[in-house]
């Protein structure tokens, strides 16, 4: 049942984004001259333009983009203080994931661009406080592969030359709200005092949202970030893949947000 309503929720979602809602959105414009409904198809038009330009540009990152990544800055633990972080464990979020590489390995899997900058982010951190590490992310239901995250993030941090015994695998969740529950169980029982998150700028609200009942402490460690806070060249003003990307991460945070803050 779990399984079906979280499918169902994605297939959902991926007609209430780009580029499902696009598409959409050309099916009825050609019904509404079909049936001769012109200045309803015309004003339609001008907004999907309005819309697709304010996704595909640099505006649209500073309304989308910025506002989640400005919500935590970028505040590391006081290095050096090992009583007070003899407690404390660093918590990646699994983001991409990539099945069926040629590079993929035994677990034929491999970790996604987003997963890698969390996990970099995470390894430098655990060099410089050398707390033990909890990957956390399973598999979702609809998408290809069926290897946890977590198995194929604990691999890297192995490659790394992270010990095994520093490192905690959660096989088990399936979006951020199950990384919360699941990752706070097993912290509960290693009796670790505090936590230090790191994923995405971006994912951080969501993600410090999905955590904030916890009766742990939990350190907001945001790497990853998209927006640059410098002025604008002529070609991040004008429509952009890259602009294009950064936004429509954006866009599923804050629905995700929305989501969350209905039913948490």
């Amino acid at each position: 049942m779990i399984n079906s309503t979280i499918l169902f929720r994605k297939i959902l979602i991926s007609w209430l984004f780009p580029p499902g809602i696009i598409i959409i959105a050309i099916l009825l414009l050609s019904l509404l001259f079909i049936f001769n409904k012109k200045k309803i198809a015309a004003f339609l038009t001008v907004f999907l333009i309005a819309i697709l330009f304010l996704f595909s540009s640099w505006l649209g990152e500073y309304i989308l983009v910025k506002p989640l990544e400005d919500d935590y800055i970028l505040s590391p633990p006081i290095l050096g203080d090992n009583d007070a972080l003899s407690h404390s464990i660093i918590v990646v979020l699994a983001g991409d994931m990539i099945n069926g590489s040629f590079k993929a390995g035994e677990e034929n899997a491999e970790i996604g661009e987003i997963t890698l900058a969390r996990l970099v982010g995470a390894y430098f951190l655990y060099l410089n406080i050398n707390c033990p590490i909890l990957v956390s992310g399973g598999t979702v239901p609809g998408f290809s592969g069926d290897i946890p995250a977590a198995d194929v993030m604990q691999q890297f941090l192995l490659d790394l030359g992270v010990p095994g015994e520093d490192i905690y695998t959660e096989t088990q969740s399936r979006s951020t709200f199950e990384n919360a529950t699941f990752t706070m169980n097993m912290i509960r029982k290693q009796d670790f005092k505090e936590v230090i998150l790191v994923t995405s700028a971006i994912h951080m609200p969501r993600a410090m949202f999905a955590f904030q009942n916890s009766d742990i402490p939990v350190i907001p460690y945001p790497v990853n970030f998209l927006y640059e806070n410098i002025s604008p060249g002529l070609l991040n003003i004008f429509p952009n893949r890259s602009s294009w990307e950064h936004n429509l991460r954006a866009l599923h945070e804050w629905v995700g947000l929305l989501y969350y803050k209905l039913i948490i």
